[in-house]
């Protein structure tokens, strides 16, 4: 049987098995949060340092198409009364 790896927040230091709370790897990062909590309290923190013309590119294009998406869904589910 497999050991089962196990990571750390870095926001809490709470340990969490794999399967459980949030990792994201890219490329040599590797971000881990135990929860969708620690993982807001980081972006908050991670926007608000960043220059704003480094991160506000990305932010425009990742709402429109969240927008995009979601409205799609809201057409694909309202109901057509014939």
């Amino acid at each position: 049987m497999a050991k089962e790896e196990v990571h750390t927040c870095i926001v809490c230091g709470r340990p969490f098995h794999e399967g459980q709370g949030i990792v994201i790897r890219r490329g040599d990062l590797v971000l881990e949060f135990h929860s969708a909590r620690c993982a807001s309290k980081f972006l908050r923190l991670l926007v608000e340092r960043s220059d704003a013309s480094c991160v506000e590119g990305p932010i425009k294009q990742i709402s429109k198409e969240l927008r995009e998406a979601a409205e799609k869904r809201r057409e694909g589910h309202s109901k057509v009364i014939a």
